[in-house]
């Protein structure tokens, strides 16, 4: 198991880590390409500006940041990125994991320039956080292969003296959107006993529903976050879109494995996804 990167903050030297959660962005080789009616990448820089406001000590991002898995689509969240970090006083660094639209092996030859960091965990304010790759090739749905249990395992285990955060791409329990329960984490009963085994867990993170969850298990903390492009409709059997805005998650992880968080939705966004799509 590679060693984790300690990534000390001043912020979370005396108090929480900030951290900014987005997800979902589906960029495109072209920076113009659209999802369903909405320029992806205008919608990822909308988010990332309004998060700049309030700088983070890091930022997650959990997959699914491409649509067509292209070099190029990289380069552009590449680009972003660098915008997002020039506009901090202290550039936070960018963890990321695949999401099923994502090309893996693109994001590890692409995704190699500062601020974005190849790490699959990170040591930070006393936190141990941990980055999952939940795709499985060819596949929408997404399964933990049992390298990555025996590996979130055996990070858990050597971490056990710190509040652990653990983020994957795969919803791991139901959702309202009933649709999307089908190409959730197959194996999530696999996933949950491991987490049963380590008490110091504190929250799992993940994308992929596109849209706001913020449940509890086990004195587990269990969200999703919306992506920053379109949002799927709660409440629902099929697909449908909710005409809610792009947003992002904000975490505060304290020293004390306390966990706050709250979302947020840029405002005054121009774009907006094609109300009547039945896909994508």
């Amino acid at each position: 198991m590679a060693k984790p990167s300690q990534n000390g903050t001043s912020r979370g030297a005396d108090g929480p880590v900030h951290v900014l959660h987005v997800t979902d962005s589906h960029l495109f080789a072209q920076r113009t390409g659209r999802l369903l009616g909405l320029v992806t990448y205008d919608s990822l820089t909308a988010v990332l500006a309004a998060a700049a406001a309030e700088p983070p000590d890091m930022v997650l991002a959990t997959g699914d940041l491409a649509q067509d898995g292209t070099a190029q689509a990289y380069a552009h969240l590449a680009e972003a990125f660098s915008g997002f970090a020039a506009a901090c006083p202290l550039p936070p660094p960018v963890y990321w994991l695949p999401g099923n639209h994502d090309e893996p092996a693109v994001m590890r030859a692409t995704l190699t320039c500062a601020p974005l960091r190849p790490e699959t965990e990170v040591v930070v304010g006393g936190w141990y956080i941990i980055l999952l790759d939940s795709t499985v090739p060819g596949e929408v749905g997404g399964a933990l292969s049992e390298d990555e249990l025996a590996r979130l395992d055996a990070g858990l285990r050597a971490h056990a003296d710190c509040p652990a955060l653990v983020c994957l791409h795969h919803n791991p329990v139901v959702t309202s959107a009933r649709w999307m329960d089908d190409i959730g984490l197959a194996n999530a009963d696999a996933f949950f006993a491991v987490l049963d085994r380590h008490p110091q867990v504190r929250g799992v993170l993940w994308g992929h529903v596109h849209q706001a969850i913020d449940l509890e298990r086990q004195g587990v903390r269990l969200m999703a976050s919306p992506s920053t492009c379109i949002q799927f409709k709660p409440e629902t059997v099929e697909f449908g879109l909710d005409p809610s805005a792009p947003g992002y998650r904000r975490l505060w992880l304290y020293p004390d494995g306390r966990l706050e968080t709250r979302v947020f939705r840029i405002s005054n966004f121009a774009g907006c996804a094609d109300p009547d799509a039945t896909g994508y």
